[in-house]
């Protein structure tokens, strides 16, 4: 029992640091502009407060679960599952170092609006983004042979955005999709991204080769005609600078939401419901 209480300190303790370290990080990239974001310096103070809160919230919540979501696709055998029905289908692409587990809550908040038939695409943070882009795009080949009349709508959370930007650019298939929400995408990297572990995590680097890559990749393919909508935090910890994650291309809508952290986005009720009705909106066509 004492060994459990001494790891569950440590885990909180981790928790609360890294929400501390990013933020601290945050304020020195925006120091010159939080009062662009905010009416005075002590309410950006006060939010950034509150942030660091939501983030250490977050955090605990999402590690916490993190091991459902890996017996949840032990069970699956590692294959990830396509929507059971052809009527309004939403595939939810996660971010890094996460797992199916991400969408427990929104699934719950969706199934309010009527949106049930949903199903998670997620991958292994230990590929590179070109592999999982394959991954992905295979995934999608299965869905459409499965379902050659269905208009998916597409909904992913940081990298899991930026991978269903660079699959809109590529797939002849796109075309059909009925609409796309991201939710704190680095649609320009992030300068935190030095900072990863893993390869994957280093190609996410601001301005850097992928992010061009996609850029020329959406410059030549032929323009879409499906509503793109992107919801970024204002406080958002882990896309650095804040232009990058509120800068999606020009055809893209922006929605600013409550001033929460990066995870913060897929825990929070009021912006999940914001998301259900942007998806209403699709499927009403």
């Amino acid at each position: 029992m004492f060994l459990v209480a001494i790891l569950f300190t440590l885990f909180a303790l981790s928790c609360l640091f890294v929400a501390v370290a990013t933020y601290m990080l945050y304020r020195y990239e925006h120091q010159s502009q939080l009062e662009e974001f905010f009416d005075s310096p002590e309410a950006a103070t006060k939010a950034i407060h509150k942030a660091v809160f939501s983030a250490f919230k977050a955090q605990f919540f999402c590690f916490s679960i993190y091991l459902y979501g890996t017996l949840l696709q032990y069970r699956q055998k590692h294959t990830p599952q396509l929507p059971k029905r052809p009527d309004t289908p939403i595939i939810m692409v996660h971010g890094l170092f996460h797992n199916s587990s991400a969408w427990l809550l929104y699934k719950r908040w969706l199934a309010r609006y009527g949106l049930t038939n949903t199903a998670s695409f997620y991958y292994s943070s230990f590929k590179s983004f070109e592999e999982i882009s394959q991954e992905l795009d295979a995934y999608m080949k299965q869905f459409f042979s499965r379902y050659p009349a269905a208009k998916p709508v597409l909904v992913g959370h940081s990298m899991g955005g930026l991978l269903l930007r660079n699959w809109l650019s590529t797939a002849s298939q796109a075309k059909q999709t009925a609409g796309v929400v991201t939710l704190g995408a680095p649609m320009h990297g992030s300068k935190l991204a030095i900072f990863s572990a893993l390869s994957l995590g280093r190609q996410l680097e601001f301005n850097g080769a992928l992010i061009k890559q996609i850029e020329q990749q959406e410059q030549t393919a032929h323009p879409l005609d499906i509503p793109c909508h992107a919801f970024f935090s204002p406080l958002d910890n882990m896309v650095l600078p804040q232009k990058s994650v509120s800068t999606p291309p020009e055809h893209w809508h922006t929605h600013k939401t409550k001033p929460v952290s990066h995870l913060a986005m897929l825990i929070d009720k009021s912006i999940a419901n914001n998301v259900a009705h942007t998806i209403t909106t699709f499927t009403k066509k």
